[in-house]
């Protein structure tokens, strides 16, 4: 049985701080384009004794805990088009260090070249979209960026540093002649993780399907496939994983006002293990509802459930999160939002809010 949380929200302390770039072609009929978003913001919230993130966690005489964080990052987005080709490139500048221990982050690096008309090749460092949801991408959801689901998502399930909705390596995308059809193959170093024993040829295959029917919205089937990827408890080996991925963006209420949109992700592993305990397969799932109330006032409700590990006791977590998000004036974004981090484990939740002020450049 869950016992009653005991913490209370803090009051919002101060704003977030967010420049979004437009496409801006940088020379009149160069081809080069800059893009992207700055941001920082304050979140305020209380963390009780047993929630991983808490910084007394595990320590005797662990207690709840109280906390005020300001991060910001700057994502820069650029890209250039020459005939055929298409070079896009996404650098994360951030106050704290990213997964790879540095405060910059190469997040994307690929070139396109569209082959045919119905296939395009592309080259380099990419998100993952045959895994991924890409509303985890949404820079003026803050919580949706740092949700449970997004947090298990860039989990190595090898134990290595956690990783971002990216892999380096090659793929194909193809267009079906007159129906609202894409799908893609990839080969790529990795999808789920880094195991140990894991060798240089090991590499991740993976396959998407896209339906985009008119007046309704998009509908995905993403699999994949990722060779010794998963820690089993051994210093020296690592087992395979499948994962398997279901998303949709619903916009046939669009006139209505709303817009839903959900992901259903399953990992195949059954021999994962973690810190000496049994976790076996787990299972990620979020779904958003957005309501506009005028064109400059929208309401956002998300869930997410992520079970970590099926073979485990004590280990799902359920969020939930509410924001307001309004437009003051036309270029500028004044958003709030709410969470609530609802642990299994006794005593691990967290409570918190935020605040996101964004200022769109013409």
């Amino acid at each position: 049985m869950r016992l009653p949380i005991v913490a209370t929200v803090a009051t919002i302390a101060s704003m977030t701080l967010a420049a979004a770039l437009p496409a801006v072609e940088l020379s009149p009929g160069s081809g080069l384009t800059l893009n992207g978003y700055g941001e920082a913001f304050t979140e305020v919230g209380n963390r009780q004794a047993n929630n991983p993130h808490n910084t007394t966690f595990g320590t005797p005489g662990a207690r709840d805990e109280t906390y005020i964080d300001f991060p910001s990052d700057l994502t820069l987005k650029i890209g250039y088009a020459y005939e055929d080709f298409v070079l896009r490139s996404d650098v994360i500048f951030a106050s704290r260090d990213q997964y790879d221990g540095d405060n910059v982050l190469l997040e994307q690096c690929f070139i396109d070249w569209k082959a045919d008309p119905l296939v395009t090749i592309r080259a380099g460092r990419f998100q993952n979209t045959w895994l991924g949801w890409e509303g985890f991408h949404t820079p003026e959801l803050w919580r949706v960026n740092h949700s449970a689901a997004w947090e298990w998502n860039v989990q190595n399930h090898g134990l290595a540093p956690a990783r971002p909705f990216l892999s380096d390596g090659i793929g194909a995308m193809f267009s079906v002649p007159d129906k609202p059809i894409t799908a893609g193959v990839f080969v790529v170093d990795d999808v789920l993780g880094d195991g140990p024993g894991q060798r240089p040829a090991d590499k991740a295959v993976g396959a998407s399907v896209a339906w985009k029917p008119p007046g309704v919205g998009r509908f995905e089937l993403g699999m994949a496939f990722d060779p010794k990827a998963v820690n089993n408890g051994s210093a020296n080996t690592s087992d395979n994983a499948f994962a398997i991925d279901v998303n949709a963006d619903i916009t046939a209420f669009k006139s209505q006002g709303w817009f839903f949109a959900g992901e259903i992700q399953v990992h195949r592993h059954p021999t994962l293990t973690i810190a000496g305990e049994h976790y076996g397969n787990d299972l990620v799932a979020l779904a958003m509802a957005n309501y506009r109330f005028d064109p400059r006032v929208s309401g956002t409700f998300m869930i997410d459930y992520v079970e970590r590990g099926f073979a485990a006791g004590s280990n799902e977590v359920i969020e939930f999160a509410v924001a307001v998000l309004t437009k003051p004036r036309k270029q500028v974004m004044l958003n709030g939002e709410i969470f609530y981090w609802n642990e299994t484990a006794n005593k691990a939740d967290t409570v918190g809010a935020a605040a996101v002020l964004l200022l769109m450049l013409p």
